[in-house]
């Protein structure tokens, strides 16, 4: 029952932590930490800022579940006006590690058994570090919004477009008032035969 016995949480930041002590206890024996990150590299060119995490980490038969809430602010991009904005992402996750060395012996251990998928799951490394690095990028990752949007009743681009160069892209209103151009003069152009036929 000593290893279940709750401890403060943690801080730290960094997203690696040495488990050989956890793995030495009985199942069922937790630690937890609170990690607070700068930045957190996501995918292509994405970072999240001011990254947040509170992190079970328990001992499970086969290794450590990792579970717990990770938030952070990310730079997106609105599918209506194309212009960037800071959002805040919110997320969960619960991810299993297991051991590659024996604490014991020091011999190499298998993962993973037969039948299962080593994607399923992450290892923790020849010198018992875990590293939740990963598992906090998936998580946020997921959670981003499919169709970010700026504000509720952002205009998008056409409307500002025919507000003038002023307001959004400039390219975009010089190709509103060409093709406003070209429909004048086609107007003009259908114009000049119908007069003519009239005054004949």
């Amino acid at each position: 029952m000593t290893g279940k016995t709750a401890a403060a949480p943690v801080e730290q930041n960094d997203t690696t932590v040495h488990v050989a002590q956890l793995l030495r206890e009985g199942v069922g024996a937790a630690r937890w930490l609170t990690i607070a990150l700068d930045t957190l590299p996501l995918d292509d060119e994405l970072v999240a800022r001011a990254v947040t995490a509170d992190v079970k980490l328990t001992h499970i038969p086969a290794g450590l579940l990792a579970d717990g809430e990770v938030a952070g602010t990310v730079t997106v991009q609105c599918i209506r006006c194309l212009e960037d904005f800071d959002t805040r992402v919110q997320a969960t996750f619960a991810d299993e590690y297991r051991p590659t060395i024996d604490l014991t012996s020091g011999h190499p251990l298998t993962t993973a058994a037969e039948g299962e998928n080593e994607e399923d799951f992450f290892a923790i490394s020849d010198a018992h570090v875990l590293d939740l690095r990963e598992s906090l990028r998936q998580a946020i990752v997921l959670a981003l919004p499919m169709a970010p949007h700026c504000r509720e009743d952002c205009p998008g681009l056409p409307e500002a477009a025919d507000a003038g160069a002023g307001d959004g892209d400039a390219r975009l209103a010089v190709l509103g008032q060409l093709l406003r151009g070209g429909a004048r003069e086609t107007a003009g152009a259908d114009d000049a035969p119908r007069a003519g036929r009239d005054s004949a």
